[in-house]
């Protein structure tokens, strides 16, 4: 484990990959090997969060060969759930084995997949050493450290939290802190051992996939009630204990991405996790539970379902963001088509060709859209959330027309009149 002539190994781009490496580039030189060819050899091609950095003398390996000239090799890659709820390691096994069959003696492999506690010493280390032919803790050692991009991306350095490290032993921990402090300074958290750094990762995700499942059973709850979901949180959050979340489609698909990590882990143990099973079922099913709230609405105001245009703005996984992995708002469209809605959607952010492939849904340019009886605001952009009423009332045909504010954005003293506004 020497640190002169250190040379970083990235296995992984689209994941968090590339922003990894744009960290670690600032101090030393970095290889990464695309094993998804996400960017088809060009990652300038990527959302901005992905790109390299201006004079970046990142190379991009098409062979994976040359890894074996890197002291520090990070796998940076997805696991990904399954229709059936569990966690696929296929990508990030076959990870380790290109990284296995290209390490050098000595090398140090981080894992950087948010992964439930026991995959790295159960899965990830024998991948490695059956590829390798090599002893971990002895011939070549192994780090954990999450990939924190979903927290971090958007977020002033001087926010970001600490880069959470751990090593399979203290030698390899303290090693793996000087490189780190290097790149992050102080802002670095040794966790006591790699499981522990491993269900730490977990522990804020499963926090918000539960709180914002008890969110939206609050507002389904104070819909019927009639009494406003955001007005309760408004007066609830002068209390001292109370916690910030809000009804909705959750903010980040990967959160219960990592919830599933825990279940499944949980129940592999014996434990029947009850409330976070229960909050993923909330969660999960949000996009036809809001559907079917709006051809309610719908209904009492007597708008012909089978010819009512509607227009959704924003697709994408959460505010300010292109992702559309796994949106919720695809769900909640899916389920209007079934009563006849003529639909049209759009996104400044999301990439047409994408959604078109993923989803069958055609992006309308907002200049385009055609008045609508009907404007659903499911994921509101900075530009949307600053300007307010104003375009909105420009895609209804007349002020007696209908807003589903999703997410509250827009002021409720300000709408005018005539207008029916609803919210979650």
């Amino acid at each position: 484990m020497m640190k002169e002539n250190l040379i970083i190994g990235v296995i992984g781009l689209r994941f968090a990959g590339l922003p990894i490496a744009n960290d670690f580039a600032k101090k030393y030189p970095v290889l990464i090997y695309d094993m998804e060819e996400e960017f088809g050899g060009n990652p300038q091609s990527g959302h901005a969060s992905y790109k390299l950095l201006d004079g970046s003398t990142i190379e991009i390996l098409v062979d994976p060969e040359r890894l074996s000239e890197a002291g520090l090799l990070i796998i940076a890659v997805p696991v990904t759930i399954s229709v059936s709820k569990h966690p696929d390691m296929s990508l990030l096994l076959k990870a380790c084995q290109v990284a296995g069959s290209h390490m050098k003696k000595g090398a140090v492999v981080i894992i950087s997949s948010a992964v439930y506690p026991g995959v790295t010493e159960e899965k990830c280390i024998p991948a490695l050493e059956r590829y390798s032919g090599m002893e971990a803790g002895k011939q070549f050692f192994v780090g954990f450290s999450p990939d924190d991009l979903r927290e971090q991306t958007d977020s002033p350095a001087a926010s970001k939290p600490p880069k959470v490290i751990a090593g399979q032993n203290t030698a390899v921990l303290d090693y793996i802190t000087d490189i780190y402090e290097d790149i992050f300074g102080n802002k670095v958290h040794k966790a006591v051992s790699i499981r522990v750094a491993e269900a730490a990762e977990l522990v804020g995700t499963v926090q918000q996939t539960v709180n914002t499942a008890l969110m939206n059973e609050l507002a389904a709850i104070f819909k019927l009630m009639e009494i406003d979901t955001q007005d309760v949180l408004r007066t609830a959050a002068v209390k001292k204990d109370f916690l910030k979340f809000s009804p909705g489609f959750s903010s980040n698909y990967g959160k219960s991405q990592d919830s599933y990590q825990l279940t499944h882990r949980a129940l592999a143990v014996g434990h029947h996790p009850e409330i976070i099973l229960s909050a993923l079922r909330v969660n999960d099913g949000i996009g036809q539970t809001i559907a079917n709230a709006i051809i309610k609405e719908m209904n009492q105001l007597n708008l012909p379902l089978q010819s009512a245009a509607v227009v959704v703005l924003g697709v994408t996984n959460k505010e300010d963001s292109s992702g559309i992995e796994k949106s919720k708002v695809f769900d909640m469209i899916e389920e209007l088509q079934q009563f006849g809605l003529q639909i049209q959607v759009a996104d400044s952010l999301a990439n047409p060709e994408q959604v078109e492939l993923e989803f069958g849904i055609r992006l309308t340019p907002w200049e385009e859209l055609s008045p609508a009886n009907a404007v659903i605001l499911a994921v509101p952009h900075k530009k949307i959330r600053e300007a307010g009423w104003k375009p909105i009332k420009k895609l209804l045909k007349n002020d007696a027309c209908i807003v589903f504010d999703i997410k509250s954005v827009l002021d409720k003293k300000s709408k005018p009149e005539s207008l029916n506004l609803w919210r979650l």
